[in-house]
């Protein structure tokens, strides 16, 4: 608590504070891109899926970015953060997940994309639909 007091001794709470600040804005605003990206997608095929075809290049690079900075970001976290690198994944992995279901034929590095950060079905399609 003494760290959300301006004058105060405590460095490293302040520190991990306004990096949470910072990690909490940066995924507010990377959400918002990857939403708009899923809803370019979900423009240029239909509703139902009825207008499917193969990405146009941008698209396609696009995806390649998203994933990237997603992967880069979740990396830049240090061992002594791994509790806001959980809720930046779990946030973000949401959206990736979005992505990931309505686009065939990714690379396989999006199958590390998962909800929750974990292994098994925790976070995966079986547990978000039931």
């Amino acid at each position: 608590m003494n760290a959300l007091a301006k004058e105060t001794d405590d460095k490293a709470g302040q520190e991990a504070l306004a990096n949470a600040w910072r990690a909490a804005e940066a995924v507010e605003q990377f959400s918002g891109v990857l939403e708009s990206l899923r809803m370019e997608l979900d423009d240029m095929t239909g509703q139902t899926g009825e207008n499917v075809r193969p990405l146009p290049e941008e698209v396609q690079d696009a995806l390649r970015a998203a994933y990237t900075r997603y992967s880069n970001y979740l990396d830049a976290f240090g061992p002594d953060e791994t509790y806001l690198r959980k809720k930046v994944e779990t946030e973000l992995g949401r959206h990736m997940i979005f992505i990931k279901m309505r686009v065939s034929g990714l690379d396989a590095e999006w199958g590390k994309v998962t909800l929750l950060g974990t292994s098994g079905l925790s976070g995966s399609y079986i547990e978000q639909r039931s």
